[in-house]
């Protein structure tokens, strides 16, 4: 089947490999400082030698104090790993005035902060910008996967979006694949869905928003993740601004759903039915299809590209899911427009979370050395 899709690249990985890369924590570094203001010395030291170079005699992050959002909130802040994970809300523009939350992680620096925004001086990193799949909110990647013990390793912050607007007034449909935590990340078109669920507009907003508060070297060093409804809207947004982002990766993503033959539409989750909602016809959806974008984009677009990741499970592929998500598809169109594409087919593993936390470290050494090379 891959010989016939024209994909020639194939890592199959059983048991599951780690890298062994820059992701490695510091031998002797304590896993948990318990003083929220005295990070690990050996973390810091490390964190110096990997990023110094990053800082500039006069800071990129000097004057974004005047320029921060005021709405900005921190509900909650936790010491997690040598780093602070900070769970914040700001009124959005984008999704029509409401308020929006977001979880950002950022690793420690030599100059720890507990109050936004840092400092101009401090210590600054890259970022990893994280879509969750549909049905969950920002929290659940922090919680249930091991991104920020791998963030803190790599030097990295760890921005997870929200995956829809949410609040009073927003539309809402009760199955679980159209409404509240399924957007798929469009601007949507239609009546009731187009005053609020404007995804694109709103992840623009967040990354200017994170580079604003938080440590950030610029808009210039960020990579992009998702895992299934996020690994379409990881893609998709990657083809639509190729310049600004480093990587991308994606976890079991939906690759293709103009493609999903009629039967399966009938699968949970019915995303033919979820774009029919958002944008009306499927000539529309073709501009929010990763594998249709990939087609239909022009050869100097393509070659704009960033390298990209992805990772699915056999068992996924061998599923009904299979028919409805179609990534080799996806990959099989990279190859024919010399997109640098890696696919990874994981033995034995579906596409849930325990999926998503066996492969986590991979994927962000991968973003790592990609934004280390910049």
């Amino acid at each position: 089947m891959l010989a016939r899709l024209g994909i020639a690249r194939l890592q199959v990985q059983t048991p599951l490999q780690t890298c062994g890369g820059k992701c490695q924590s510091s031998a002797g570094a304590s896993r948990l400082s318990l003083c929220p203001w005295a990070p690990p010395l050996a973390v810091l030291a490390s964190s110096a030698r990997r990023f110094g170079h990053r800082r500039s005699t006069i800071s990129r992050f000097a004057g974004k104090k005047a320029q921060q959002v005021q709405s900005l909130q921190v509900q909650q802040r936790w010491r997690c790993f040598e780093g602070t994970l900070f769970h914040c809300s700001y009124r959005s523009q984008a999704l029509g005035g409401l308020r929006s939350s977001f979880s950002v992680y950022v690793p420690d620096a030599p100059r720890m902060q507990m109050v936004l925004p840092y400092p101009d001086d401090c210590e600054e990193f890259p970022v990893v910008l994280y879509l969750s799949d549909m049905g969950c909110s920002h929290m659940e990647v922090v919680k249930e996967s091991t991104a920020l013990e791998h963030s803190a390793a790599c030097g990295l912050i760890f921005l997870a979006a929200d995956t829809s607007p949410r609040g009073e007034g927003v539309p809402d449909e009760p199955r679980v694949d159209v409404g509240i935590g399924a957007s798929f990340y469009v601007n949507a078109t239609q009546k009731p869905w187009a005053e609020h669920y404007r995804m694109q507009d709103y992840l623009e907003e967040l990354l200017d928003l994170i580079h604003k508060n938080f440590p950030t070297c610029g808009p210039e060093e960020v990579s992009l993740m998702g895992h299934s409804m996020g690994g379409l809207g990881a893609l998709a947004t990657a083809i639509r601004r190729p310049k600004s982002f480093r990587s991308v990766s994606v976890l079991a993503p939906i690759a293709h759903p103009t493609a999903i033959p009629e039967l399966s539409q009938k699968v949970v989750p019915d995303v033919c039915g979820a774009l029919s909602a958002y944008l009306g016809s499927e000539e529309a959806w073709r501009k929010y299809d990763p594998t249709c974008m990939i087609e239909d984009c022009s050869t100097k677009h393509a070659s704009q590209l960033p390298p990209i990741l992805l990772d699915v499970g056999s068992e996924t592929l061998q599923s009904p899911l299979g028919e409805v998500y179609r990534p080799l598809e996806f990959v099989s169109a990279c190859s024919l427009r010399g997109v640098p594409v890696e696919l990874r087919v994981r033995a034995g593993f579906d596409h849930g979370y325990f999926f998503v936390t066996s492969v986590m470290e991979e994927h962000l050494d991968f973003h790592s050395k990609h934004l280390d090379a910049a």
